[in-house]
């Protein structure tokens, strides 16, 4: 699988993320990693990743997409202090689907009965239109 990582930092209740994520339509399949750093809901002083520190168990994204509608990806597990999701081809295969996406992390703990939310992403995700495409 192809993948990218990036690293989002929280400040004063905003969220910033390190390098927009840039996709083409019909891309697929792309894992994206997140690291979550300076979050005010800290369980240790001492550590900068959140998920680590909070001890989050699982993740998942709400995007809205250019169009103001919503997707949910599936919850997944944290992995070494990161949260992995997957954009598929069925997200961004269809031309109303180009534009800025923005979204929001979604953090549970263990048994997924408690939830966090981090602030927004503003246009954290771009799906752009191809030069070529084989199936115009």
């Amino acid at each position: 699988m192809i993948f990218t990582e990036r690293t989002i930092k929280i400040k004063n209740g905003s969220a910033v993320i390190n390098l927009p994520i840039v996709l083409y339509r019909g891309d697929k399949n792309i894992e994206v990693i997140f690291k979550i750093t300076n979050n005010k809901f800290k369980f240790s002083p001492e550590k900068a990743n959140f998920i680590t520190e909070s001890s989050a168990k699982f993740g998942q994204l709400a995007i809205e997409t250019p169009d103001g509608s919503e997707i949910f990806s599936d919850i997944s597990e944290c992995v070494d202090g990161k949260v992995i999701f997957v954009i598929t081809g069925e997200m961004i295969d269809e031309l109303h689907e180009v534009g800025f996406y923005s979204f929001h992390i979604r953090l549970f703990n263990d048994d997924q009965t408690s939830r966090v939310t981090i602030p927004p992403i503003i246009n954290g995700i771009e799906i752009r239109v191809p030069i070529v495409d084989e199936d115009e």
